[in-house]
């Protein structure tokens, strides 16, 4: 499904083009537009009504400056372009800008009255570890009977309202008007995912942060950003966009991860105030020690300016302990006491997709994760591996198509070294064969403990046919994904929808 303005009924704002404009420079004005109104901003020509200003986007793969007919036929009232459109837009006026990225976030931003000035605002950036965090935040925040907005990967959420999504952080025009709806339904903070992509294609200007969270950094997306100093400086805009200025009367918020290197680069280059976390390196803010997992459960000691206090949570594994530290200082950043935050997280009970447990009356457990990248893999099988066991036996492929295939070579014999046995399957193979891929994922591991089943849903049956007592059954790479990309189609799945069904059979 294609997530769109009309799709969620944003209602309609009114302000004179010209008013609208006053707020970018402009190259050049073609038309008349003293008495054009403009309702909506839209850069999909499928989606426009009548007041509509029509956003021309040049992307990688479509331009938007070649469906200006099909956006007038629909009622745009405006075109936005940044490349000569003349002969497309008729009698429709033209306003050329050099960045329509920048422009579309900007004037969403406008349009829809500033809504992230009405809202705590929370952006979490990272390679891994963002969806967790920001459903930690979130915990925190509605049990402190805080009304929240929610942003990522798995869904969008205004209140008790849950949005499906495709995109971890959607393109500005919708995301202004999903925080307008947030604003107008009284939330008091939006917590939101902020990829790499988002911060590369400009979704996110015009959002007025009050706190930055940086979970880690490591190899992903390099298919855009080609090399890891790109990755991580586009990971940086989050920090250094934060400004100077105090929001709300009150100094802005970098929370970062100082086990990670990168760390002190966005430290270096951000106005805002730090508080840093971390579990290496006492000299963080908040740093963990005496940690302790068993029976699914984790226990460990948490440091803050010379207090001690202990934090229990029904999540396990390293990673978990920085997704909670990362949580536990945003709250303090908002103003909530460490030790409410930190009771607030006894009852959270996890997220779909990330670690989630199946629980059946099978002698062996089933876990399924969103691990797709060989950091993301490496801690869950670490942590897997350190749980009583047998056996493990993880299923796992990599997207196909333009995705970064760099990292299969890793992301392979990682699954190998570290299970027992492997099941090599597709996951969104696009118009890539999962022989091909799962060549790359072999390619630097002598190691022949796999097999190969192309259908996903047959994997996984295998996977569960030759699990014993005592086996861990990793299901990695979907989590909650609702869907699969095979060619170009995105078809609904749910994994543990798959794995209740096959369960049903055997």
């Amino acid at each position: 499904m294609i997530y769109t303005i009309s799709d969620n009924a944003f209602k309609e704002f009114n302000m004179l083009a010209g008013e609208l404009l006053s707020y970018i420079k402009v190259k050049k004005i073609c038309g008349d537009i003293e008495k054009i109104d403009i309702k909506y901003i839209s850069e999909d020509s499928r989606n426009i009504k009548e007041g509509t200003a029509f956003i021309c986007i040049e992307g990688s793969r479509v331009d938007g400056h070649l469906f200006v007919e099909g956006a007038k036929k629909n009622g745009a009232g405006l075109f936005i372009a940044s490349k000569d459109i003349a002969d497309k837009a008729g009698d429709i006026p033209v306003v050329y800008v050099k960045d329509t990225l920048k422009v579309m976030a900007l004037l969403s931003n406008v349009l829809y009255g500033k809504p992230d000035e009405k809202l705590f605002m929370v952006g979490i950036t990272g390679t891994n570890g963002k969806t967790t965090t920001s459903y930690l935040i979130n915990h925190i925040f509605e049990t402190m009977n805080l009304k929240t907005g929610l942003i990522g990967t798995i869904h969008h959420k205004i209140g008790k309202k849950i949005i499906p999504t495709k995109n971890t952080t959607p393109v500005s025009a919708t995301l202004q008007g999903l925080l307008e709806e947030m604003a107008a339904e009284k939330c008091d903070a939006c917590v939101m995912e902020v990829s790499s992509h988002a911060l590369a294609l400009d979704r996110v200007i015009g959002c007025d942060f009050d706190c930055a969270v940086f979970t880690n950094l490591s190899h992903e997306h390099l298919d855009l950003h080609k090399t890891m100093g790109n990755y991580a400086h586009t990971k940086e805009l989050l920090f250094t966009q934060l400004g100077h200025n105090l929001k709300n009367g009150k100094l802005k918020t970098a929370v970062l991860n100082i086990d990670d290197k990168y760390s002190e680069e966005y430290k270096a280059h951000t106005p805002a105030e730090v508080i840093t976390y971390g579990i290496d390196d006492k000299t963080a803010d908040f740093y963990a020690d005496k940690i302790f997992f068993d029976d699914w459960k984790m226990r460990f000691d948490l440091h803050f300016l010379g207090d001690v206090y202990k934090v229990e949570t029904n999540l396990v594994g390293l990673f978990n302990v920085y997704n909670v530290l990362a949580a536990i200082c945003t709250a303090f950043a908002k103003g909530i006491a460490v030790r409410d935050a930190i009771e607030a997280l006894k009852s959270f009970s996890g997220v779909s997709g990330r670690m989630e447990t199946v629980h059946t009356d099978k002698n062996y457990k089933i876990i399924i994760d969103f691990a797709h990248t060989p950091d993301g893999l490496m801690k869950v099988l670490e942590t897997l591996n350190k749980v009583p066991h047998n056996r493990i036996i993880t299923l796992i492929g990599h997207s196909g198509g333009n995705r970064d295939s760099s990292m299969r070579p890793d992301l392979g014999r990682i699954a190998l070294e570290n299970s027992d046995e492997v099941v090599f399957t597709a996951d969104n193979p696009r118009n890539e064969s999962v022989e091909h891929i799962v060549e790359g994922l072999v390619s630097d591991c002598a190691k022949t403990n796999y097999t190969v089943i192309e259908d996903r849903k047959e994997a996984i049956e295998y996977a569960f046919g030759i699990a014993g007592e005592n086996d861990i059954v990793l299901l990695a790479g979907k989590g909650a994904e609702p869907y699969q990309v095979i060619g170009d189609e995105y078809l609904p799945y749910s994994e543990i929808e798959t794995v209740k069904e096959i369960l049903g059979r055997i």
